[in-house]
């Protein structure tokens, strides 16, 4: 699967969490209201060689659901459709607030 075929599949699976809510990471806005999704592509790296060619490679792809309050419903919901879709691996939760007191 090429890289735009896979950050459409991406695509697909979490805008099923949140229609019309979802971004590339280079195309959203700061007028973003939240909840939202952002993603991104990271890297690819070649993890399996033969006869000087890769065989496998492993691709790192970035999801962040941004929020103004913890919301347990959509996390659950995304975490639910990466599950369906057969990716189980999440390496990294990390939750950050933020307060603009003026």
């Amino acid at each position: 699967m090429g890289t735009k075929e896979r950050l459409t599949y991406v695509y697909g699976l979490l805008n099923d969490v949140l229609p019309g809510n979802v971004h590339y990471a280079l195309y959203v806005t700061e007028n973003a209201e939240p909840p939202f999704i952002v993603y991104q592509e990271l890297n690819k790296n070649p993890k399996v060689y033969a006869d000087d060619s890769y065989l496998i490679k492993q691709v790192t792809i970035q999801i962040t659901l941004v929020t103004k309050t913890k919301d347990t419903t959509i996390e659950s919901s995304l975490e639910e459709v990466l599950q369906n879709a057969g990716i189980y691996r999440i390496y990294e939760i990390k939750m950050e607030e933020y307060k603009n007191e003026q």
